[in-house]
């Protein structure tokens, strides 16, 4: 099986980590994802994760990974261990126990995640999180003081969330009866409301932007 989005990168960073003798907990698998992410973006690439990164308390953060962690775990792909760190403080690490799995990903942030790991991977979580404090995203979440906001990673401010809105109307489609010449109407309208949800979310950024 050949892996791919998120759970691609999350495999080929802890790969670089394992030739590197890099340890990978969770913090640190965050922040240097996102770190990753962030360079692609800040060397005009699209972000190679997949992830949506929120402020959450120690930092950027997505609930993905860990739900990644777990399948790549079910999957004999990751092991899964509870430790504690140089300082006795409990800590979950992760670590690639396949030799060669299989992941689709993009050879150009491949690199990125490669230097990443090179450059940050022997920075204790501590000073990864102090770091991504300081990133462009990250200073302007900061400037708005509400945690949980959608991180720009171009810089910007971070995106309104609009996800609630969307839940609604997904809500209200699904109720809607069916129309009689048309089978599936409603099920395509919920799809439609889901496949234009990043429009939206683009159009309200680049307005926002504009005032």
């Amino acid at each position: 099986m050949t892996m791919r989005g998120t759970s691609a990168a999350v495999v080929q960073l802890l790969r670089v980590a394992r030739a590197s003798g890099v340890l990978v907990n969770r913090t640190k698998l965050a922040k240097l994802l996102y770190l990753a992410d962030l360079q692609a973006v800040q060397q005009g690439c699209a972000p190679g994760s997949g992830v949506e990164w929120r402020w959450r308390h120690f930092g950027p953060y997505s609930d993905v990974l860990r739900a990644i962690e777990g399948d790549l775990e079910l999957a004999g792909v990751v092991r899964v261990s509870e430790t504690t760190n140089y300082f006795g403080s409990p800590e979950v690490r992760l670590v690639l126990v396949t030799e060669t799995p299989q992941v689709e990903i993009d050879e150009k942030f491949a690199e990125i995640v490669e230097r990443i790991v090179s450059e940050k991977g022997q920075l204790s979580a501590t000073q990864l999180k102090d770091l991504t404090y300081q990133t462009p995203p990250m200073v302007e979440a900061q400037k708005l003081g509400r945690r949980e906001v959608r991180l720009d990673l171009t810089g910007g401010e971070p995106f309104p969330d609009l996800e609630p809105a969307l839940q609604s109307l997904r809500a209200i489609a699904l109720t809607m009866p069916a129309l009689e010449d048309e089978v599936g109407a409603v099920e395509d309208l919920a799809e439609d409301i889901d496949a234009l949800s990043e429009l939206r979310k683009e159009a309200t950024g680049e307005m926002l932007d504009g005032d």
